[in-house]
Order: structure tokens, then C-alpha cells, then sequence
């Protein structure tokens, strides 16, 4: 199966292809893929990012039911 079209809407979309500096890692870059909302602003993460803040996310409602 052809692979022409893989990431083109991106590219369309995006300013630089989608690429960018992750506000979460600090990485630069890297597509900027998943839009969320860092202290009531919407910005623009990257996968790893994301992933980051989940399990952030998650350790904190573990310490808290063990709390």
C-alpha cells in the first residue's frame, strides 16, 4: 500500500509541518500533535509529552489512594 499521503493534513494544518518545541519536555523538533490545556491555555504537545503528563497524572492518584 502507498505511503504518499502519511502526514499530509498535518502539514497542511501546521505552521513548520506540526514541528516545533514540546512546552512539556523541552524538546525541539518534534511534532507537536496533541492540543491541551497547561494552566488554562491550550498549546500544542508531542506524543512523548502527552504520555508524560498521563503518567504524571497517574502516580499522583496513586500516592493519594495510598495516602
Amino acid at each position: 500500500m502507498s505511503k504518499a499521503h502519511r502526514g499530509t493534513p498535518l502539514k497542511e494544518e501546521r505552521p513548520n509541518s506540526g514541528r516545533g518545541k514540546c512546552p512539556v519536555t523541552g524538546q525541539t523538533g518534534v511534532k507537536l500533535v496533541y492540543e491541551h490545556e497547561i494552566d488554562g491555555q491550550k498549546v500544542m504537545i508531542s506524543k512523548i509529552g502527552k504520555s508524560t503528563l498521563a503518567n504524571q497524572k497517574r502516580r499522583e492518584e496513586a500516592a493519594a489512594k495510598t495516602a
